[in-house]
């Protein structure tokens, strides 16, 4: 059969390579386009000055950077002198976190960088983690600790009870040796605390008995003695302060303020390294006053104030204004487009935002030549680079979409197919149960996800949004151009890669939909099959069946009334018949095991054994057995009658031959006589030679006819050795040199040079090759090539032998190898029909395979043997055939 282009293994790998390019194509264009989204770039923008300052993205980028810029004013006033941040500015954190409530005056002021230190060390919140462990271990109250547990805890005493099993001394060292990094490695059990030496010392050194305080207050003042770093204003620290005012000051609530505070006080500081106050390294201009008159700008000739920004008037690509004095907001646009997307995104933040509200006149303008390097100059270069090939991409898109659909539906038309045949080839996971493979597909789709999330992950690392006033998400990462071209290919990569491990559940889903066996292969099915087979294995059987289930429901019944009715006397009846139907189940089992034997022994050969049916137990047994019996006799009468058949149809092959050989033998000879005589007549001279041959082909014929017959009854005797192939095929060759010349057959003979040894008889396997070597000298259209040759491959010796018929091939490569079947149909050609069948039969006999190939007038035999292993001494091939007469050759 032709192979199918589409379904060979070819077509298949080029549709999956095209799938591929496509589906990559397409992935790199969409993701790239839906990157350059984010800088206002889209299919149907245009080129123009000014191009992307015109954007909605443009107009976000405004709003990010102008909320950040307010926000941090709106803080200055807390952290800042003179509208800069000041390190040195002092602040009393009890009454910033109390709005003035709680002041603390030096005792709790700290400097601002004092504040970021504890924040950036750690210190703060660590404090803050010891204050709220207090809240689930010791007490709140300042009601003061068990005066007699401490006491004894000071005088030796063992107090374990009063500390739930805690071992005292054991606290006492854990406690000491605690640190900033290990205090919360501890955990104590009980609500007594049993500070340090040090803290003990310290609190006695300031008259402070460890028996009239808490034990929260204890546990916080050890714990800040080794975390507090910094000293207030006073130049004390908080433990000593709360110490010195323990009926008017929480350690607790100093150390948890505290933590806020420094959180506040580092975001601050944060925020103040992203805000550009110098418009040489910023793009985007602003002019702010506030209620009070405030002038925030981070241009020179705009400290004036919100008249001087306006003013000057300027050809912005972007700007516009914002003043809220006559109690009304009034906005207009400077830009060279006033109403553009970027404005409109820009004002309706300024108009809609409360932080906005804390400014009275506002002043906002970009740089038209966006001279420095940030989000509004990248974002810039972007668009004009990209703005030319945005065609390209979208071309990427339309051409990557529509192949990868194409090359989809083939991919899914050639699962499961090859091309050789129309039959569906199910692999190793196609024959799980289908709930099973279901899952496996589960969680295979799910790694693909995975891998998916993992490469966007690590391509867009460094990209994140922001979210603005209105919940919408703010682009906020860095963009390169070519960074971020390395990016969409890295992530177009891994959904590529999800998409192609997909496929494989997809595939084999598709295999089974094709062999109709998504519901046959389920396990349910199964199942249920099985049930529905026993039940009706059960109805077709159901006269025994319902036999066996009532003595056993009779049987479990009589049971039941002895147990339940005669105590334990009926318990002993119930063991009783137990063993009763015990013995008559081994009895059963002994006769089921005799009939087994007498199967088996007339599957080894003997048709003459019977079953004793004197002895054997049960009716059922004495039934099988009889059929047993009986079966032995129907094969014997079977075997006999084959034999006869075999014995008759061998005995006539050779009768008739004998009968045939003796007029035959007398015909030749007085031919042989005639052509002795001196006969003048040329008529008469044709006539001898045509009997001549004649009876030279019918006694070749009938020759051939006995050796077949005794090759096919296996009549012969094989006398294997180790033969050289090799030499075997060179010598056949030198013998029909001659002919193949005779017929202008050119042969090409392609041999290895290491010796390709085989187990053969060497007389049958030169008879074998003999007869091939006569067909290809017969039906080989003359002018041809004939090859040959002889390898080894996979452990076994491969001979092959093609040529070109002259005759055409119209039938099926087996009947060739079939009795008395000629190569031409017309028989117009010398030869018997026997001669590849006496060739495969031969090979078989020698342990060999015989393989015929047509195609088209294309003629090629292949025989194959296992290699033989090799000898110290090998055998000669070399075979002295006797003369071989060119009509008695065998053919096809």
């Amino acid at each position: 059969m032709k192979e199918r282009k589409l379904y060979s293994l070819t077509g298949k790998l080029i549709v999956f390579l095209l799938l591929i390019v496509f589906a990559a194509s397409a992935l790199f264009g969409g993701i790239q386009t839906l990157m350059l989204s984010s800088v206002g770039l889209t299919p149907n923008a245009a080129a123009k000055k000014y191009a992307f300052e015109e954007t909605t993205a443009c107009g976000t980028l405004v709003q990010r950077q102008l909320h950040n810029v307010m926000s941090y004013y709106n803080d200055m006033s807390k952290f800042g002198i003179n509208g800069r941040y000041d390190g040195t500015k002092e602040i009393d954190y009890r009454a910033f976190a109390t709005d003035g409530e709680g002041s603390g005056g030096i005792s709790t002021t700290y400097t601002i960088d004092q504040l970021v230190k504890m924040y950036d060390d750690g210190s703060s919140a660590d404090l803050n983690e010891v204050a709220a462990y207090t809240a689930d271990n010791y007490a709140t109250n300042d009601a003061g600790i068990d005066k007699e547990a401490y006491l004894a805890y000071e005088d030796g005493t063992d107090v374990s009870q009063e500390t739930e099993e805690t071992d005292v001394a054991a606290l006492t060292e854990e406690v000491s040796a605690a640190d900033a990094e290990t205090f919360d490695s501890f955990s104590p059990d009980g609500e007594v605390y049993f500070p340090s030496d040090n803290a003990v010392k310290s609190l006695k050194e300031k008259k402070i008995d460890p028996a009239d305080v808490s034990s929260q207050f204890l546990y916080l003042y050890d714990q800040g003695m080794s975390l507090e770093t910094q000293k207030t204003k006073a130049g004390t620290y908080l433990y000593e302060y709360a110490a010195a005012n323990l009926k008017k000051v929480s350690i607790r609530d100093l150390y948890m303020t505290l933590s806020g505070v420094t959180e506040e006080v580092a975001a601050f500081k944060n925020q103040e390294s992203g805000i550009s106050v110098d418009a040489d390294d910023a793009n985007l201009w602003y002019c702010l006053e506030d209620k009070e008159g405030n002038i925030y700008t981070n241009v020179d000739s705009w400290k004036n104030g919100y008249t001087t920004a306006i003013a000057q008037k300027s050809p912005y690509p972007f700007a516009f204004a914002v003043d809220r004095t006559g109690g009304a907001d009034k906005v207009r646009s400077y830009a060279t487009r006033k109403n553009s997307p970027a404005v409109e995104a820009a004002r309706s933040y300024l108009l809609n935002n409360q932080i906005a509200d804390n400014y009275q006149k506002i002043f906002v303008a970009l740089d038209p030549d966006l001279a420095a390097s940030d989000y509004f100059s990248q974002y810039s270069e972007i668009y004009s680079q990209w703005l030319p090939k945005m065609q390209l991409l979208l071309l990427m898109i339309a051409v990557g979409g529509i192949g990868t659909l194409v090359c989809l539906v083939l991919f899914t038309l050639q699962a499961g197919r090859n091309g050789k045949n129309k039959e569906i080839r199910l692999y190793f996971f196609d024959q799980w149960y289908t709930e099973i493979a279901a899952a496996a597909a589960i969680l295979i789709v799910m790694g693909a996800v995975g891998i998916v999330a993992v490469c966007i992950e690590l391509s867009y690392g460094g990209v994140h949004y922001i979210q603005n006033f209105d919940g919408n998400y703010i682009y906020s990462g860095s963009y390169g151009n070519e960074a971020d071209t390395w990016r969409s290919l890295v992530a177009a990569s891994g959904i590529l890669a999800g998409f192609l491990i997909t496929l494989i559940p997809y595939c084999s889903l598709v295999r089974r939909i094709k062999a109709r066996n998504v519901w046959k292969q389920s396990f349910l099915y199964c199942v249920g099959h099985r049930i529905v087979s026993a039940g009706r294995t059960f109805y077709e059987g159901r006269q025994e069946s319902e036999r066996t289930i009532l003595m056993f429901c009779v049987f479990c019944g009589v049971q039941i009334i002895l147990c339940c009715g005669f105590g334990m006397f009926g318990v002993f009846l119930t063991l009783v018949m137990d063993a009763a139907v015990l013995l008559l189940l081994l009895r059963e089992a002994s006769g089921r095991k005799q009939i087994e034997h007498g199967l088996k022994e007339i599957a080894a050969g003997d048709l003459d054994y019977k079953i004793d049916l004197t002895e054997l137990p049960g009716e059922d047994n004495l039934q099988l057995a009889g059929i047993v019996n009986s079966l032995g006799e129907g094969m014997k009468a079977a075997v006999q009658e084959q034999m006869k058949s075999e014995r008759l149809k061998a005995d006539l092959i050779t009768n008739v031959s004998h009968d045939i050989k003796t007029p035959l033998t007398s015909i030749i000879n007085y031919v042989d006589l005639l052509k002795r005589e001196n006969i003048e007549n040329e008529k008469a001279k044709d006539y001898i030679r045509v009997l001549d041959e004649k009876s030279q082909r019918l006694k070749q014929l009938t020759e051939d006819l006995v050796e077949a017959s005794k090759i096919s009854s296996g009549n012969i005797k094989l006398e294997f050795m180790n033969l050289n192939l090799n030499e075997l095929v060179q010598q056949v060759n030198g013998e029909f040199a001659e002919r193949f010349e005779g017929r202008n057959l050119d042969l090409i003979c392609i041999l290895q040079p290491e010796p390709l040894l085989v187990r053969a008889d060497s007389r049958r396997i030169w008879r074998v090759l003999e007869n091939l070597y006569v067909n290809v000298c017969k039906y080989a259209m003359p002018g041809t090539r004939v090859y040959v040759d002889a390898i080894k491959k996979d452990g076994k010796i491969q001979f092959s032998i093609k040529n070109i018929s002259e005759n055409p091939l119209n039938f099926q490569a087996d009947e060739l190898t079939e009795r008395f079947i000629r190569g031409d149909v017309s028989r117009s050609t010398e030869g018997s029909g026997l001669g590849l069948s006496i060739a495969k039969n031969l090979t078989v006999l020698q342990h060999g395979t015989f393989n015929i190939y047509l195609d088209g007038d294309l003629f090629k035999v292949t025989i194959t043997f296992d290699e033989a292993v090799k000898e110290k001494k090998p055998m000669s091939p070399m075979i002295v055939p006797e003369p071989v007469q060119e009509e008695a050759q065998q053919d096809v």
